[in-house]
């Protein structure tokens, strides 16, 4: 005895929509639809680092969809002119350290020895999440990932980390590292990061290893109260672009033809040559 079409299909609705239930909910996403604000009624925005005034949207193509990106341009030396995003977990994040950040950006150019993806000290430690000289995400001073990462385009990183000295990466979905390490805790900077900040991009302003900037494009930065597991990393989609603003469809057009005369290769090439050489020794 067969079972009716509409039995298996209501059976089909209710097991997707069990396995969408499951899914873990972000505290925070910024999906930079030409605005820092977040997604969610009552997350706070995310506020740009942007000393030179060169920060920016545009349109660019993100794994083959056109979408609204956040253009962050700066110089790796002096610190103080570097570019980036910063934003306070606190009230987003319980009071421990056990938090997971899933972001889909780009590094321009591999123009530095380290290229900083985030960290939570307040600037105040070299200890943070990165891609190494050898192209790896690594949180130093720790191990890299066996994992290249690919410069001018577009990678889902996710750093997730369990709150007891245990964070874990991975690249484009695929795990990098699971490691014991207190450099991605909030606990570990409490006297100089009162307000648990995060950074994005923006390297270190004191001590050793400063310098490690790179120009860049985000598209998308997801913050979780908690850790997420391997499962969960890898059945998390990277959602479609946001529906754009009725008086932003005007402004598509331009804005992709700007984009190449401003943001090309040689010009990105003009500011690199100017800028001070990268260090690729760290100090201690």
């Amino acid at each position: 005895m067969s079972l009716p079409r509409s039995f298996l299909s209501l059976v089909s609705l209710s097991v997707a929509l069990s396995a969408q239930a499951a899914d873990p909910v972000p505290v925070a996403t910024w999906s930079f639809n030409n605005t820092l604000a977040a997604d969610e009624a009552g997350a706070p925005a995310l506020t740009a680092i942007d000393p030179l005034g060169a920060n920016g949207f545009v349109l660019d193509d993100v794994f083959g969809e056109s979408r609204w990106v956040y253009r962050f341009d700066g110089n790796a030396s002096p610190t103080s002119e570097q570019a980036g995003l910063v934003v306070s977990a606190d009230g987003l994040l319980d009071a421990d350290d056990a938090y997971s950040v899933d972001i889909v950006f780009q590094f321009e150019a591999n123009v530095a020895s380290w290229e900083n993806i985030f960290g939570v000290s307040n600037r105040q430690s070299d200890n943070a999440f990165y891609v190494s000289p050898s192209d790896q995400l690594q949180v130093w001073p720790t191990s890299t990932g066996p994992s290249f990462f690919t410069f001018g385009e577009y990678h889902r990183i996710t750093l997730t980390n369990r709150g007891d000295g245990t964070v874990t990466a991975y690249l484009d979905g695929e795990l990098q590292f699971d490691l014991s390490t207190a450099s991605m805790n909030f606990s570990e900077y409490a006297t100089g990061n009162p307000q648990r900040l995060i950074h994005f991009f923006a390297d270190n302003v004191v001590g050793g290893g400063q310098f490690e900037f790179a120009d860049g494009r985000v598209a998308l930065i997801r913050l979780y109260d908690v850790e997420l597991s391997e499962g969960e990393v890898g059945g998390i989609d990277v959602p479609p672009p946001p529906v754009p603003e009725p008086g932003t469809l005007a402004l598509m057009g331009s804005a992709l033809w700007v984009w190449p005369r401003w943001h090309g290769a040689a010009a990105h090439a003009a500011r690199a040559e100017a800028r001070l050489p990268r260090p690729i020794e760290r100090g201690e």
